[in-house]
């Protein structure tokens, strides 16, 4: 069966109008409402997910954060976890009111950054049903050393930006190969599989800039979901971890996986790193296979 989406659009708790694609289900099913990392959009392979689940006989909700992509919100390009961590509670509002969806039967899933964000959620939020993590952000203190020499940076420019001026930009994967190879890079993402991946979606559409502000390494300095992710229980939760990830270190994901409570599973993609789970590899089909398989068990 062709997969078949609309645009929508639903409102946060401050007036923020997110954009969406919604992926309905034949029938009254479930829900999963998904959400991109760090400085993406919903264009970047997140419709391979939402089809596979749509297929699946579910609904799918997948949005552009804010700030990013085409949602709403100022300052462009500004990462703020701990209102990203809310908007999924909005997109919860949105999703269960439209008549595909059973709102007893709803599943938060994040990926990268915003695999730590549906933690964090998660841990308060006890409407859905169950959680899907993958390659999840594990810990701001984890970044805080090596961001230190950017403090005196990032606190003269929130001064800046107090007064009236725009906040400075970094690069989020380097300009080129060359550059990635090279380890002197300034981009926050300095790895050649991330230039790699973003190379790899230059026709993928949307509006996706390759910067955020520097504020936004601030916001990221303070947001902790492994200090929440016990608190996730009841809820039954999934996380998928690529065995060689490099962007949020694999050592790092698993030692917050042991601190999540019952119900919980863990799934390790070999020989796969932290871009070779989001379509056109094997990493994706054993993922997408292994995700649907708990979701059945859990929705």
């Amino acid at each position: 069966m062709p997969s078949t989406r609309r645009d929508v659009a639903f409102q946060t708790l401050d007036g923020v109008s997110l954009k969406a694609w919604f992926y309905p289900a034949p029938s009254t099913g479930p829900c999963i409402i998904m959400s991109h990392g760090f400085a993406g959009i919903r264009h970047h392979n997140l419709a391979h997910f939402g089809e596979r689940f749509q297929a699946e006989g579910w609904n799918a909700l997948i949005y552009d954060n804010r700030n990013f992509g085409e949602s709403d919100g100022l300052p462009r390009s500004e990462i703020d976890p701990t209102c990203q961590v809310r908007d999924y509670f909005d997109a919860f509002d949105f999703a269960s009111a439209q008549p595909e969806v059973d709102g007893a039967r709803v599943a938060y899933w994040g990926t990268s950054l915003s695999g730590g964000n549906v933690i964090c959620a998660a841990a308060v939020d006890r409407r859905i049903r169950a959680v899907v993590a993958q390659s999840p952000f594990v810990s701001g203190e984890i970044h805080s050393a090596p961001l230190a020499p950017m403090l005196p940076g990032i606190f003269a420019n929130r001064s800046a930006v107090r007064e009236g001026a725009s906040s400075m930009m970094v690069p989020v994967v380097p300009a080129t190969l060359e550059e990635a190879e090279s380890g002197r890079s300034p981009a926050i993402l300095n790895t050649a599989e991330a230039f790699g991946f973003m190379q790899g979606l230059e026709t993928a559409g949307g509006e996706w800039k390759n910067e955020v502000t520097l504020q936004s390494m601030f916001n990221l300095m303070v947001h902790e979901p492994t200090r929440l992710i016990h608190r996730v229980a009841p809820t039954p939760l999934l996380m998928v971890v690529p065995e060689k990830d490099l962007t949020v270190e694999t050592r790092a994901q698993l030692d917050m996986y042991r601190l999540a409570w019952e119900p919980k599973q863990l799934h390790v993609i070999r020989d796969c790193g932290h871009f070779g789970i989001y379509g056109g590899g094997s990493g994706f089909d054993e993922n997408i296979r292994v995700q649907i398989e708990f979701l059945r068990r859990n929705l």
